[in-house]
């Protein structure tokens, strides 16, 4: 599926479908935002995407959410390179949920309370606490993709590649996850960081996403259509 970021094929949304096009967007940031944070305390190994942000900012020594601006910047360049698409000034937009998420992280991850006094100690509730984290970082990820808004750099990159190759956007996600895996592992070997931030729950979650995200995504789309038909004129 084509990023939407360049091509939205409906009119100039009105003020209520604006609005709820950036709800959307927000309710997507937050979730996979609290989601990450929820990777980390599970202590089973980072998400892909975090771990690998994670990675970057204890060798950069700066914030995780910091480091994840300048991770999906990249992703950014490369659409903007990408051979054969011509450039779309309109991309430039999808650093705007990078920022706020950044934000949001940091936030989870420093200084939200709740989590911060959250501390698993045996395999099954480490276990949950992952899980629960996985399943929100792939909602989130769907929901910031239906909002027909804006994209996330790499999942816009992911579309777009997706559409080159004749991929179901969550198989190019699924390739996507295993290199945010080796990018991490190769990062940690280079800096000593340990083994510590890509586990079982690493693997794991670069096995399932693609796949929860294929599931939710057909949901999302019916329940946003919903919401967006509250808002034509016979509606009011």
């Amino acid at each position: 599926m084509r990023d939407l970021s360049c091509n939205i094929p409906r009119p100039a949304p009105a003020l209520f479908g604006a609005a709820l096009h950036v709800f959307e967007m927000l309710a997507g940031t937050s979730l996979i935002s609290a989601g990450a944070a929820l990777g980390i305390i599970s202590g089973l190994g980072q998400t892909t995407s975090t771990g690998t942000c994670s990675a970057m900012a204890e060798a950069l020594g700066i914030k995780i959410g910091t480091a994840m601006m300048l991770l999906y910047g990249v992703f950014m360049l490369a659409q903007l390179l990408f051979p054969g698409e011509r450039l779309c000034p309109g991309r430039l937009l999808q650093m705007v949920p990078v920022v706020l998420q950044g934000w949001i992280l940091n936030f989870f991850k420093y200084r939200f309370a709740p989590f911060q006094q959250l501390a698993p100690e045996s395999y099954p509730q480490r276990f949950v606490v992952f899980a629960a984290g996985m399943v929100l970082i792939s909602m989130g990820f769907t929901c910031v993709k239906c909002c027909r808004l804006v994209n996330y750099p790499p999942e816009a990159f992911c579309a777009l590649a997706a559409d080159h190759l004749h991929l179901r956007f969550g198989t190019s996600k699924i390739l996507l996850d295993f290199a945010y895996v080796a990018a991490t592992l190769l990062i940690s070997r280079q800096f000593g960081l340990g083994g510590g931030i890509v586990r079982e729950g690493t693997l794991l979650f670069a096995l399932c996403n693609g796949n929860l995200i294929n599931l939710f995504q057909p949901r999302a789309e019916q329940l946003f259509d919903r919401l967006e038909a509250h808002r034509s004129p016979a509606n009011g």
